[in-house]
């Protein structure tokens, strides 16, 4: 997404929300070439807000590891581990910035779900980083004759095993109950998908109260773990940079 249209995003929302933390993902987010700038301008409308990056940590050898120090704090990156044979190249990009002081604290974190582990976080006051490990993941869609459907499950079966419960994204303008429904109508081929995304001039005491709770459009996702990718399986997740 161009950076003017972030500006634009930002300037319509910052008035009408108070979030305790703004997540940049992507797609890949160290892909784009201003995300510095983004996270400045998140907090200059937010600053008290708490900006978390989430990443599969490929691409932070790319980065001088000092400059994630001049981020506006307090800053959070989520490290991604999608495939266990890349491991060990993605926590060596994590520890070039960690060795860049000396006053972190690491844990381990005993944090597990079905299909999601969190491993190890490290923390300084302002600053924190945690390694996600990612077995399963729950496909959101139904794919029948060359287009997405919904699967039309119980919606709050759906709801109880989403990897994001109760994290709303704010896409081209308008809020989503959560990405993947964002991301699936801005497909051609997707069908029978009925959900409104609202905007500003919108009521937003109905959204904020059912944020983390099942709703309607939660029946598009499958209500079990059958219809799911298993990212370490070998060829399921293929990395087309060169990472060496």
């Amino acid at each position: 997404m161009p950076l003017e249209d972030i500006i634009k995003s930002i300037n319509i929302w910052k008035d009408h929300l108070s979030p305790k933390i703004v997540s940049v993902f992507g797609g890949e987010p160290l892909l784009h070439p201003r995300l510095f700038n983004i996270f400045d301008l998140i907090k200059i409308a937010w600053p008290d807000t708490t900006i978390r990056l989430i990443t599969n940590g490929y691409l932070l050898n790319r980065i001088d590891p000092e400059r994630w120090f001049n981020c506006v704090e307090p800053f959070e990156m989520q490290v991604s581990i999608h495939r266990l044979d890349h491991e060990e190249i993605i926590t060596k990009n994590v520890l070039a910035i960690i060795k860049q002081h000396s006053d972190w604290t690491m844990a381990k974190v005993a944090e597990e779900m079905d299909g999601v582990h969190h491993s190890y976080e490290w923390y300084r006051p302002g600053f924190k980083i945690w390694k996600s490990k990612f077995g399963k993941f729950v496909i959101p869609y139904n794919y029948e004759n060359n287009n997405l459907v919904p699967f039309k499950s119980n919606p709050k079966k759906a709801h109880s095993i989403c990897g994001n419960p109760d994290v709303p994204i704010l896409y081209k303008n308008k809020l989503y109950k959560c990405a993947p429904i964002a991301n699936i109508l801005d497909l051609p081929n997707a069908e029978g998908f009925n959900y409104n995304p609202i905007d500003s001039k919108t009521d937003l005491d109905k959204f904020v109260k059912l944020i983390g709770k099942p709703e309607k459009i939660c029946s598009m996702c499958p209500e079990n773990r059958s219809h799911s990718v298993d990212h370490y399986k070998q060829g399921e997740v293929i990395v087309k940079q060169n990472i060496s």
